[in-house]
């Protein structure tokens, strides 16, 4: 917890004044031209891999950058993408995913998955591209 406490009084100290122009923009709203669906995994940085700065992107993510199917239920991911399209009009949709990512390989393997059923329910979502990669990958392409 201590390097965290570090980093943000560091933030508060170097970064903030060396970008005040910027920040005091940012503080009366946001209009990000992109929104980045990418993993929650810890190894992945949206802002440092894209090489942008606050304000750039609208960043959601999740275990395996999944975007489920439009339907009743309501969760982070689908609301997340409603508000950046309908409230902030952004133009562009990334979809981020990354090599060795541990929740497309469940959503391979489910059965590995059953001692965490939340997560087995959330990668079921992405079952059906599996499904149609493994398709193609059988028809030689």
């Amino acid at each position: 917890m201590q390097k965290l406490i570090d980093g943000v009084a560091k933030f508060k100290s170097e970064v903030v004044p060396e970008h005040q122009a910027l920040f005091d923009k940012l503080a009366t709203g946001q209009s990000p031209e992109v929104l980045f669906i990418t993993c929650a995994d810890s190894r992945i940085d949206p802002a440092l891999i894209t090489q942008t700065m606050p304000g750039d992107l609208f960043v959601c993510r999740n275990a395996g950058n999944i975007v489920p199917p439009h339907g009743n239920s309501v969760e982070g991911t689908t609301a997340s993408i409603e508000f950046a399209t309908a409230v902030l009009g952004v133009k562009h949709i990334v979809v981020c995913g990354h090599t060795d990512c541990g929740a497309i390989k469940g959503a391979m393997a489910p059965q590995n998955l059953d001692a965490i059923p939340r997560v087995q329910d959330w990668v079921d979502h992405a079952r059906a591209a599996v499904r149609a990669a493994e398709a193609q990958q059988g028809d030689g392409q």
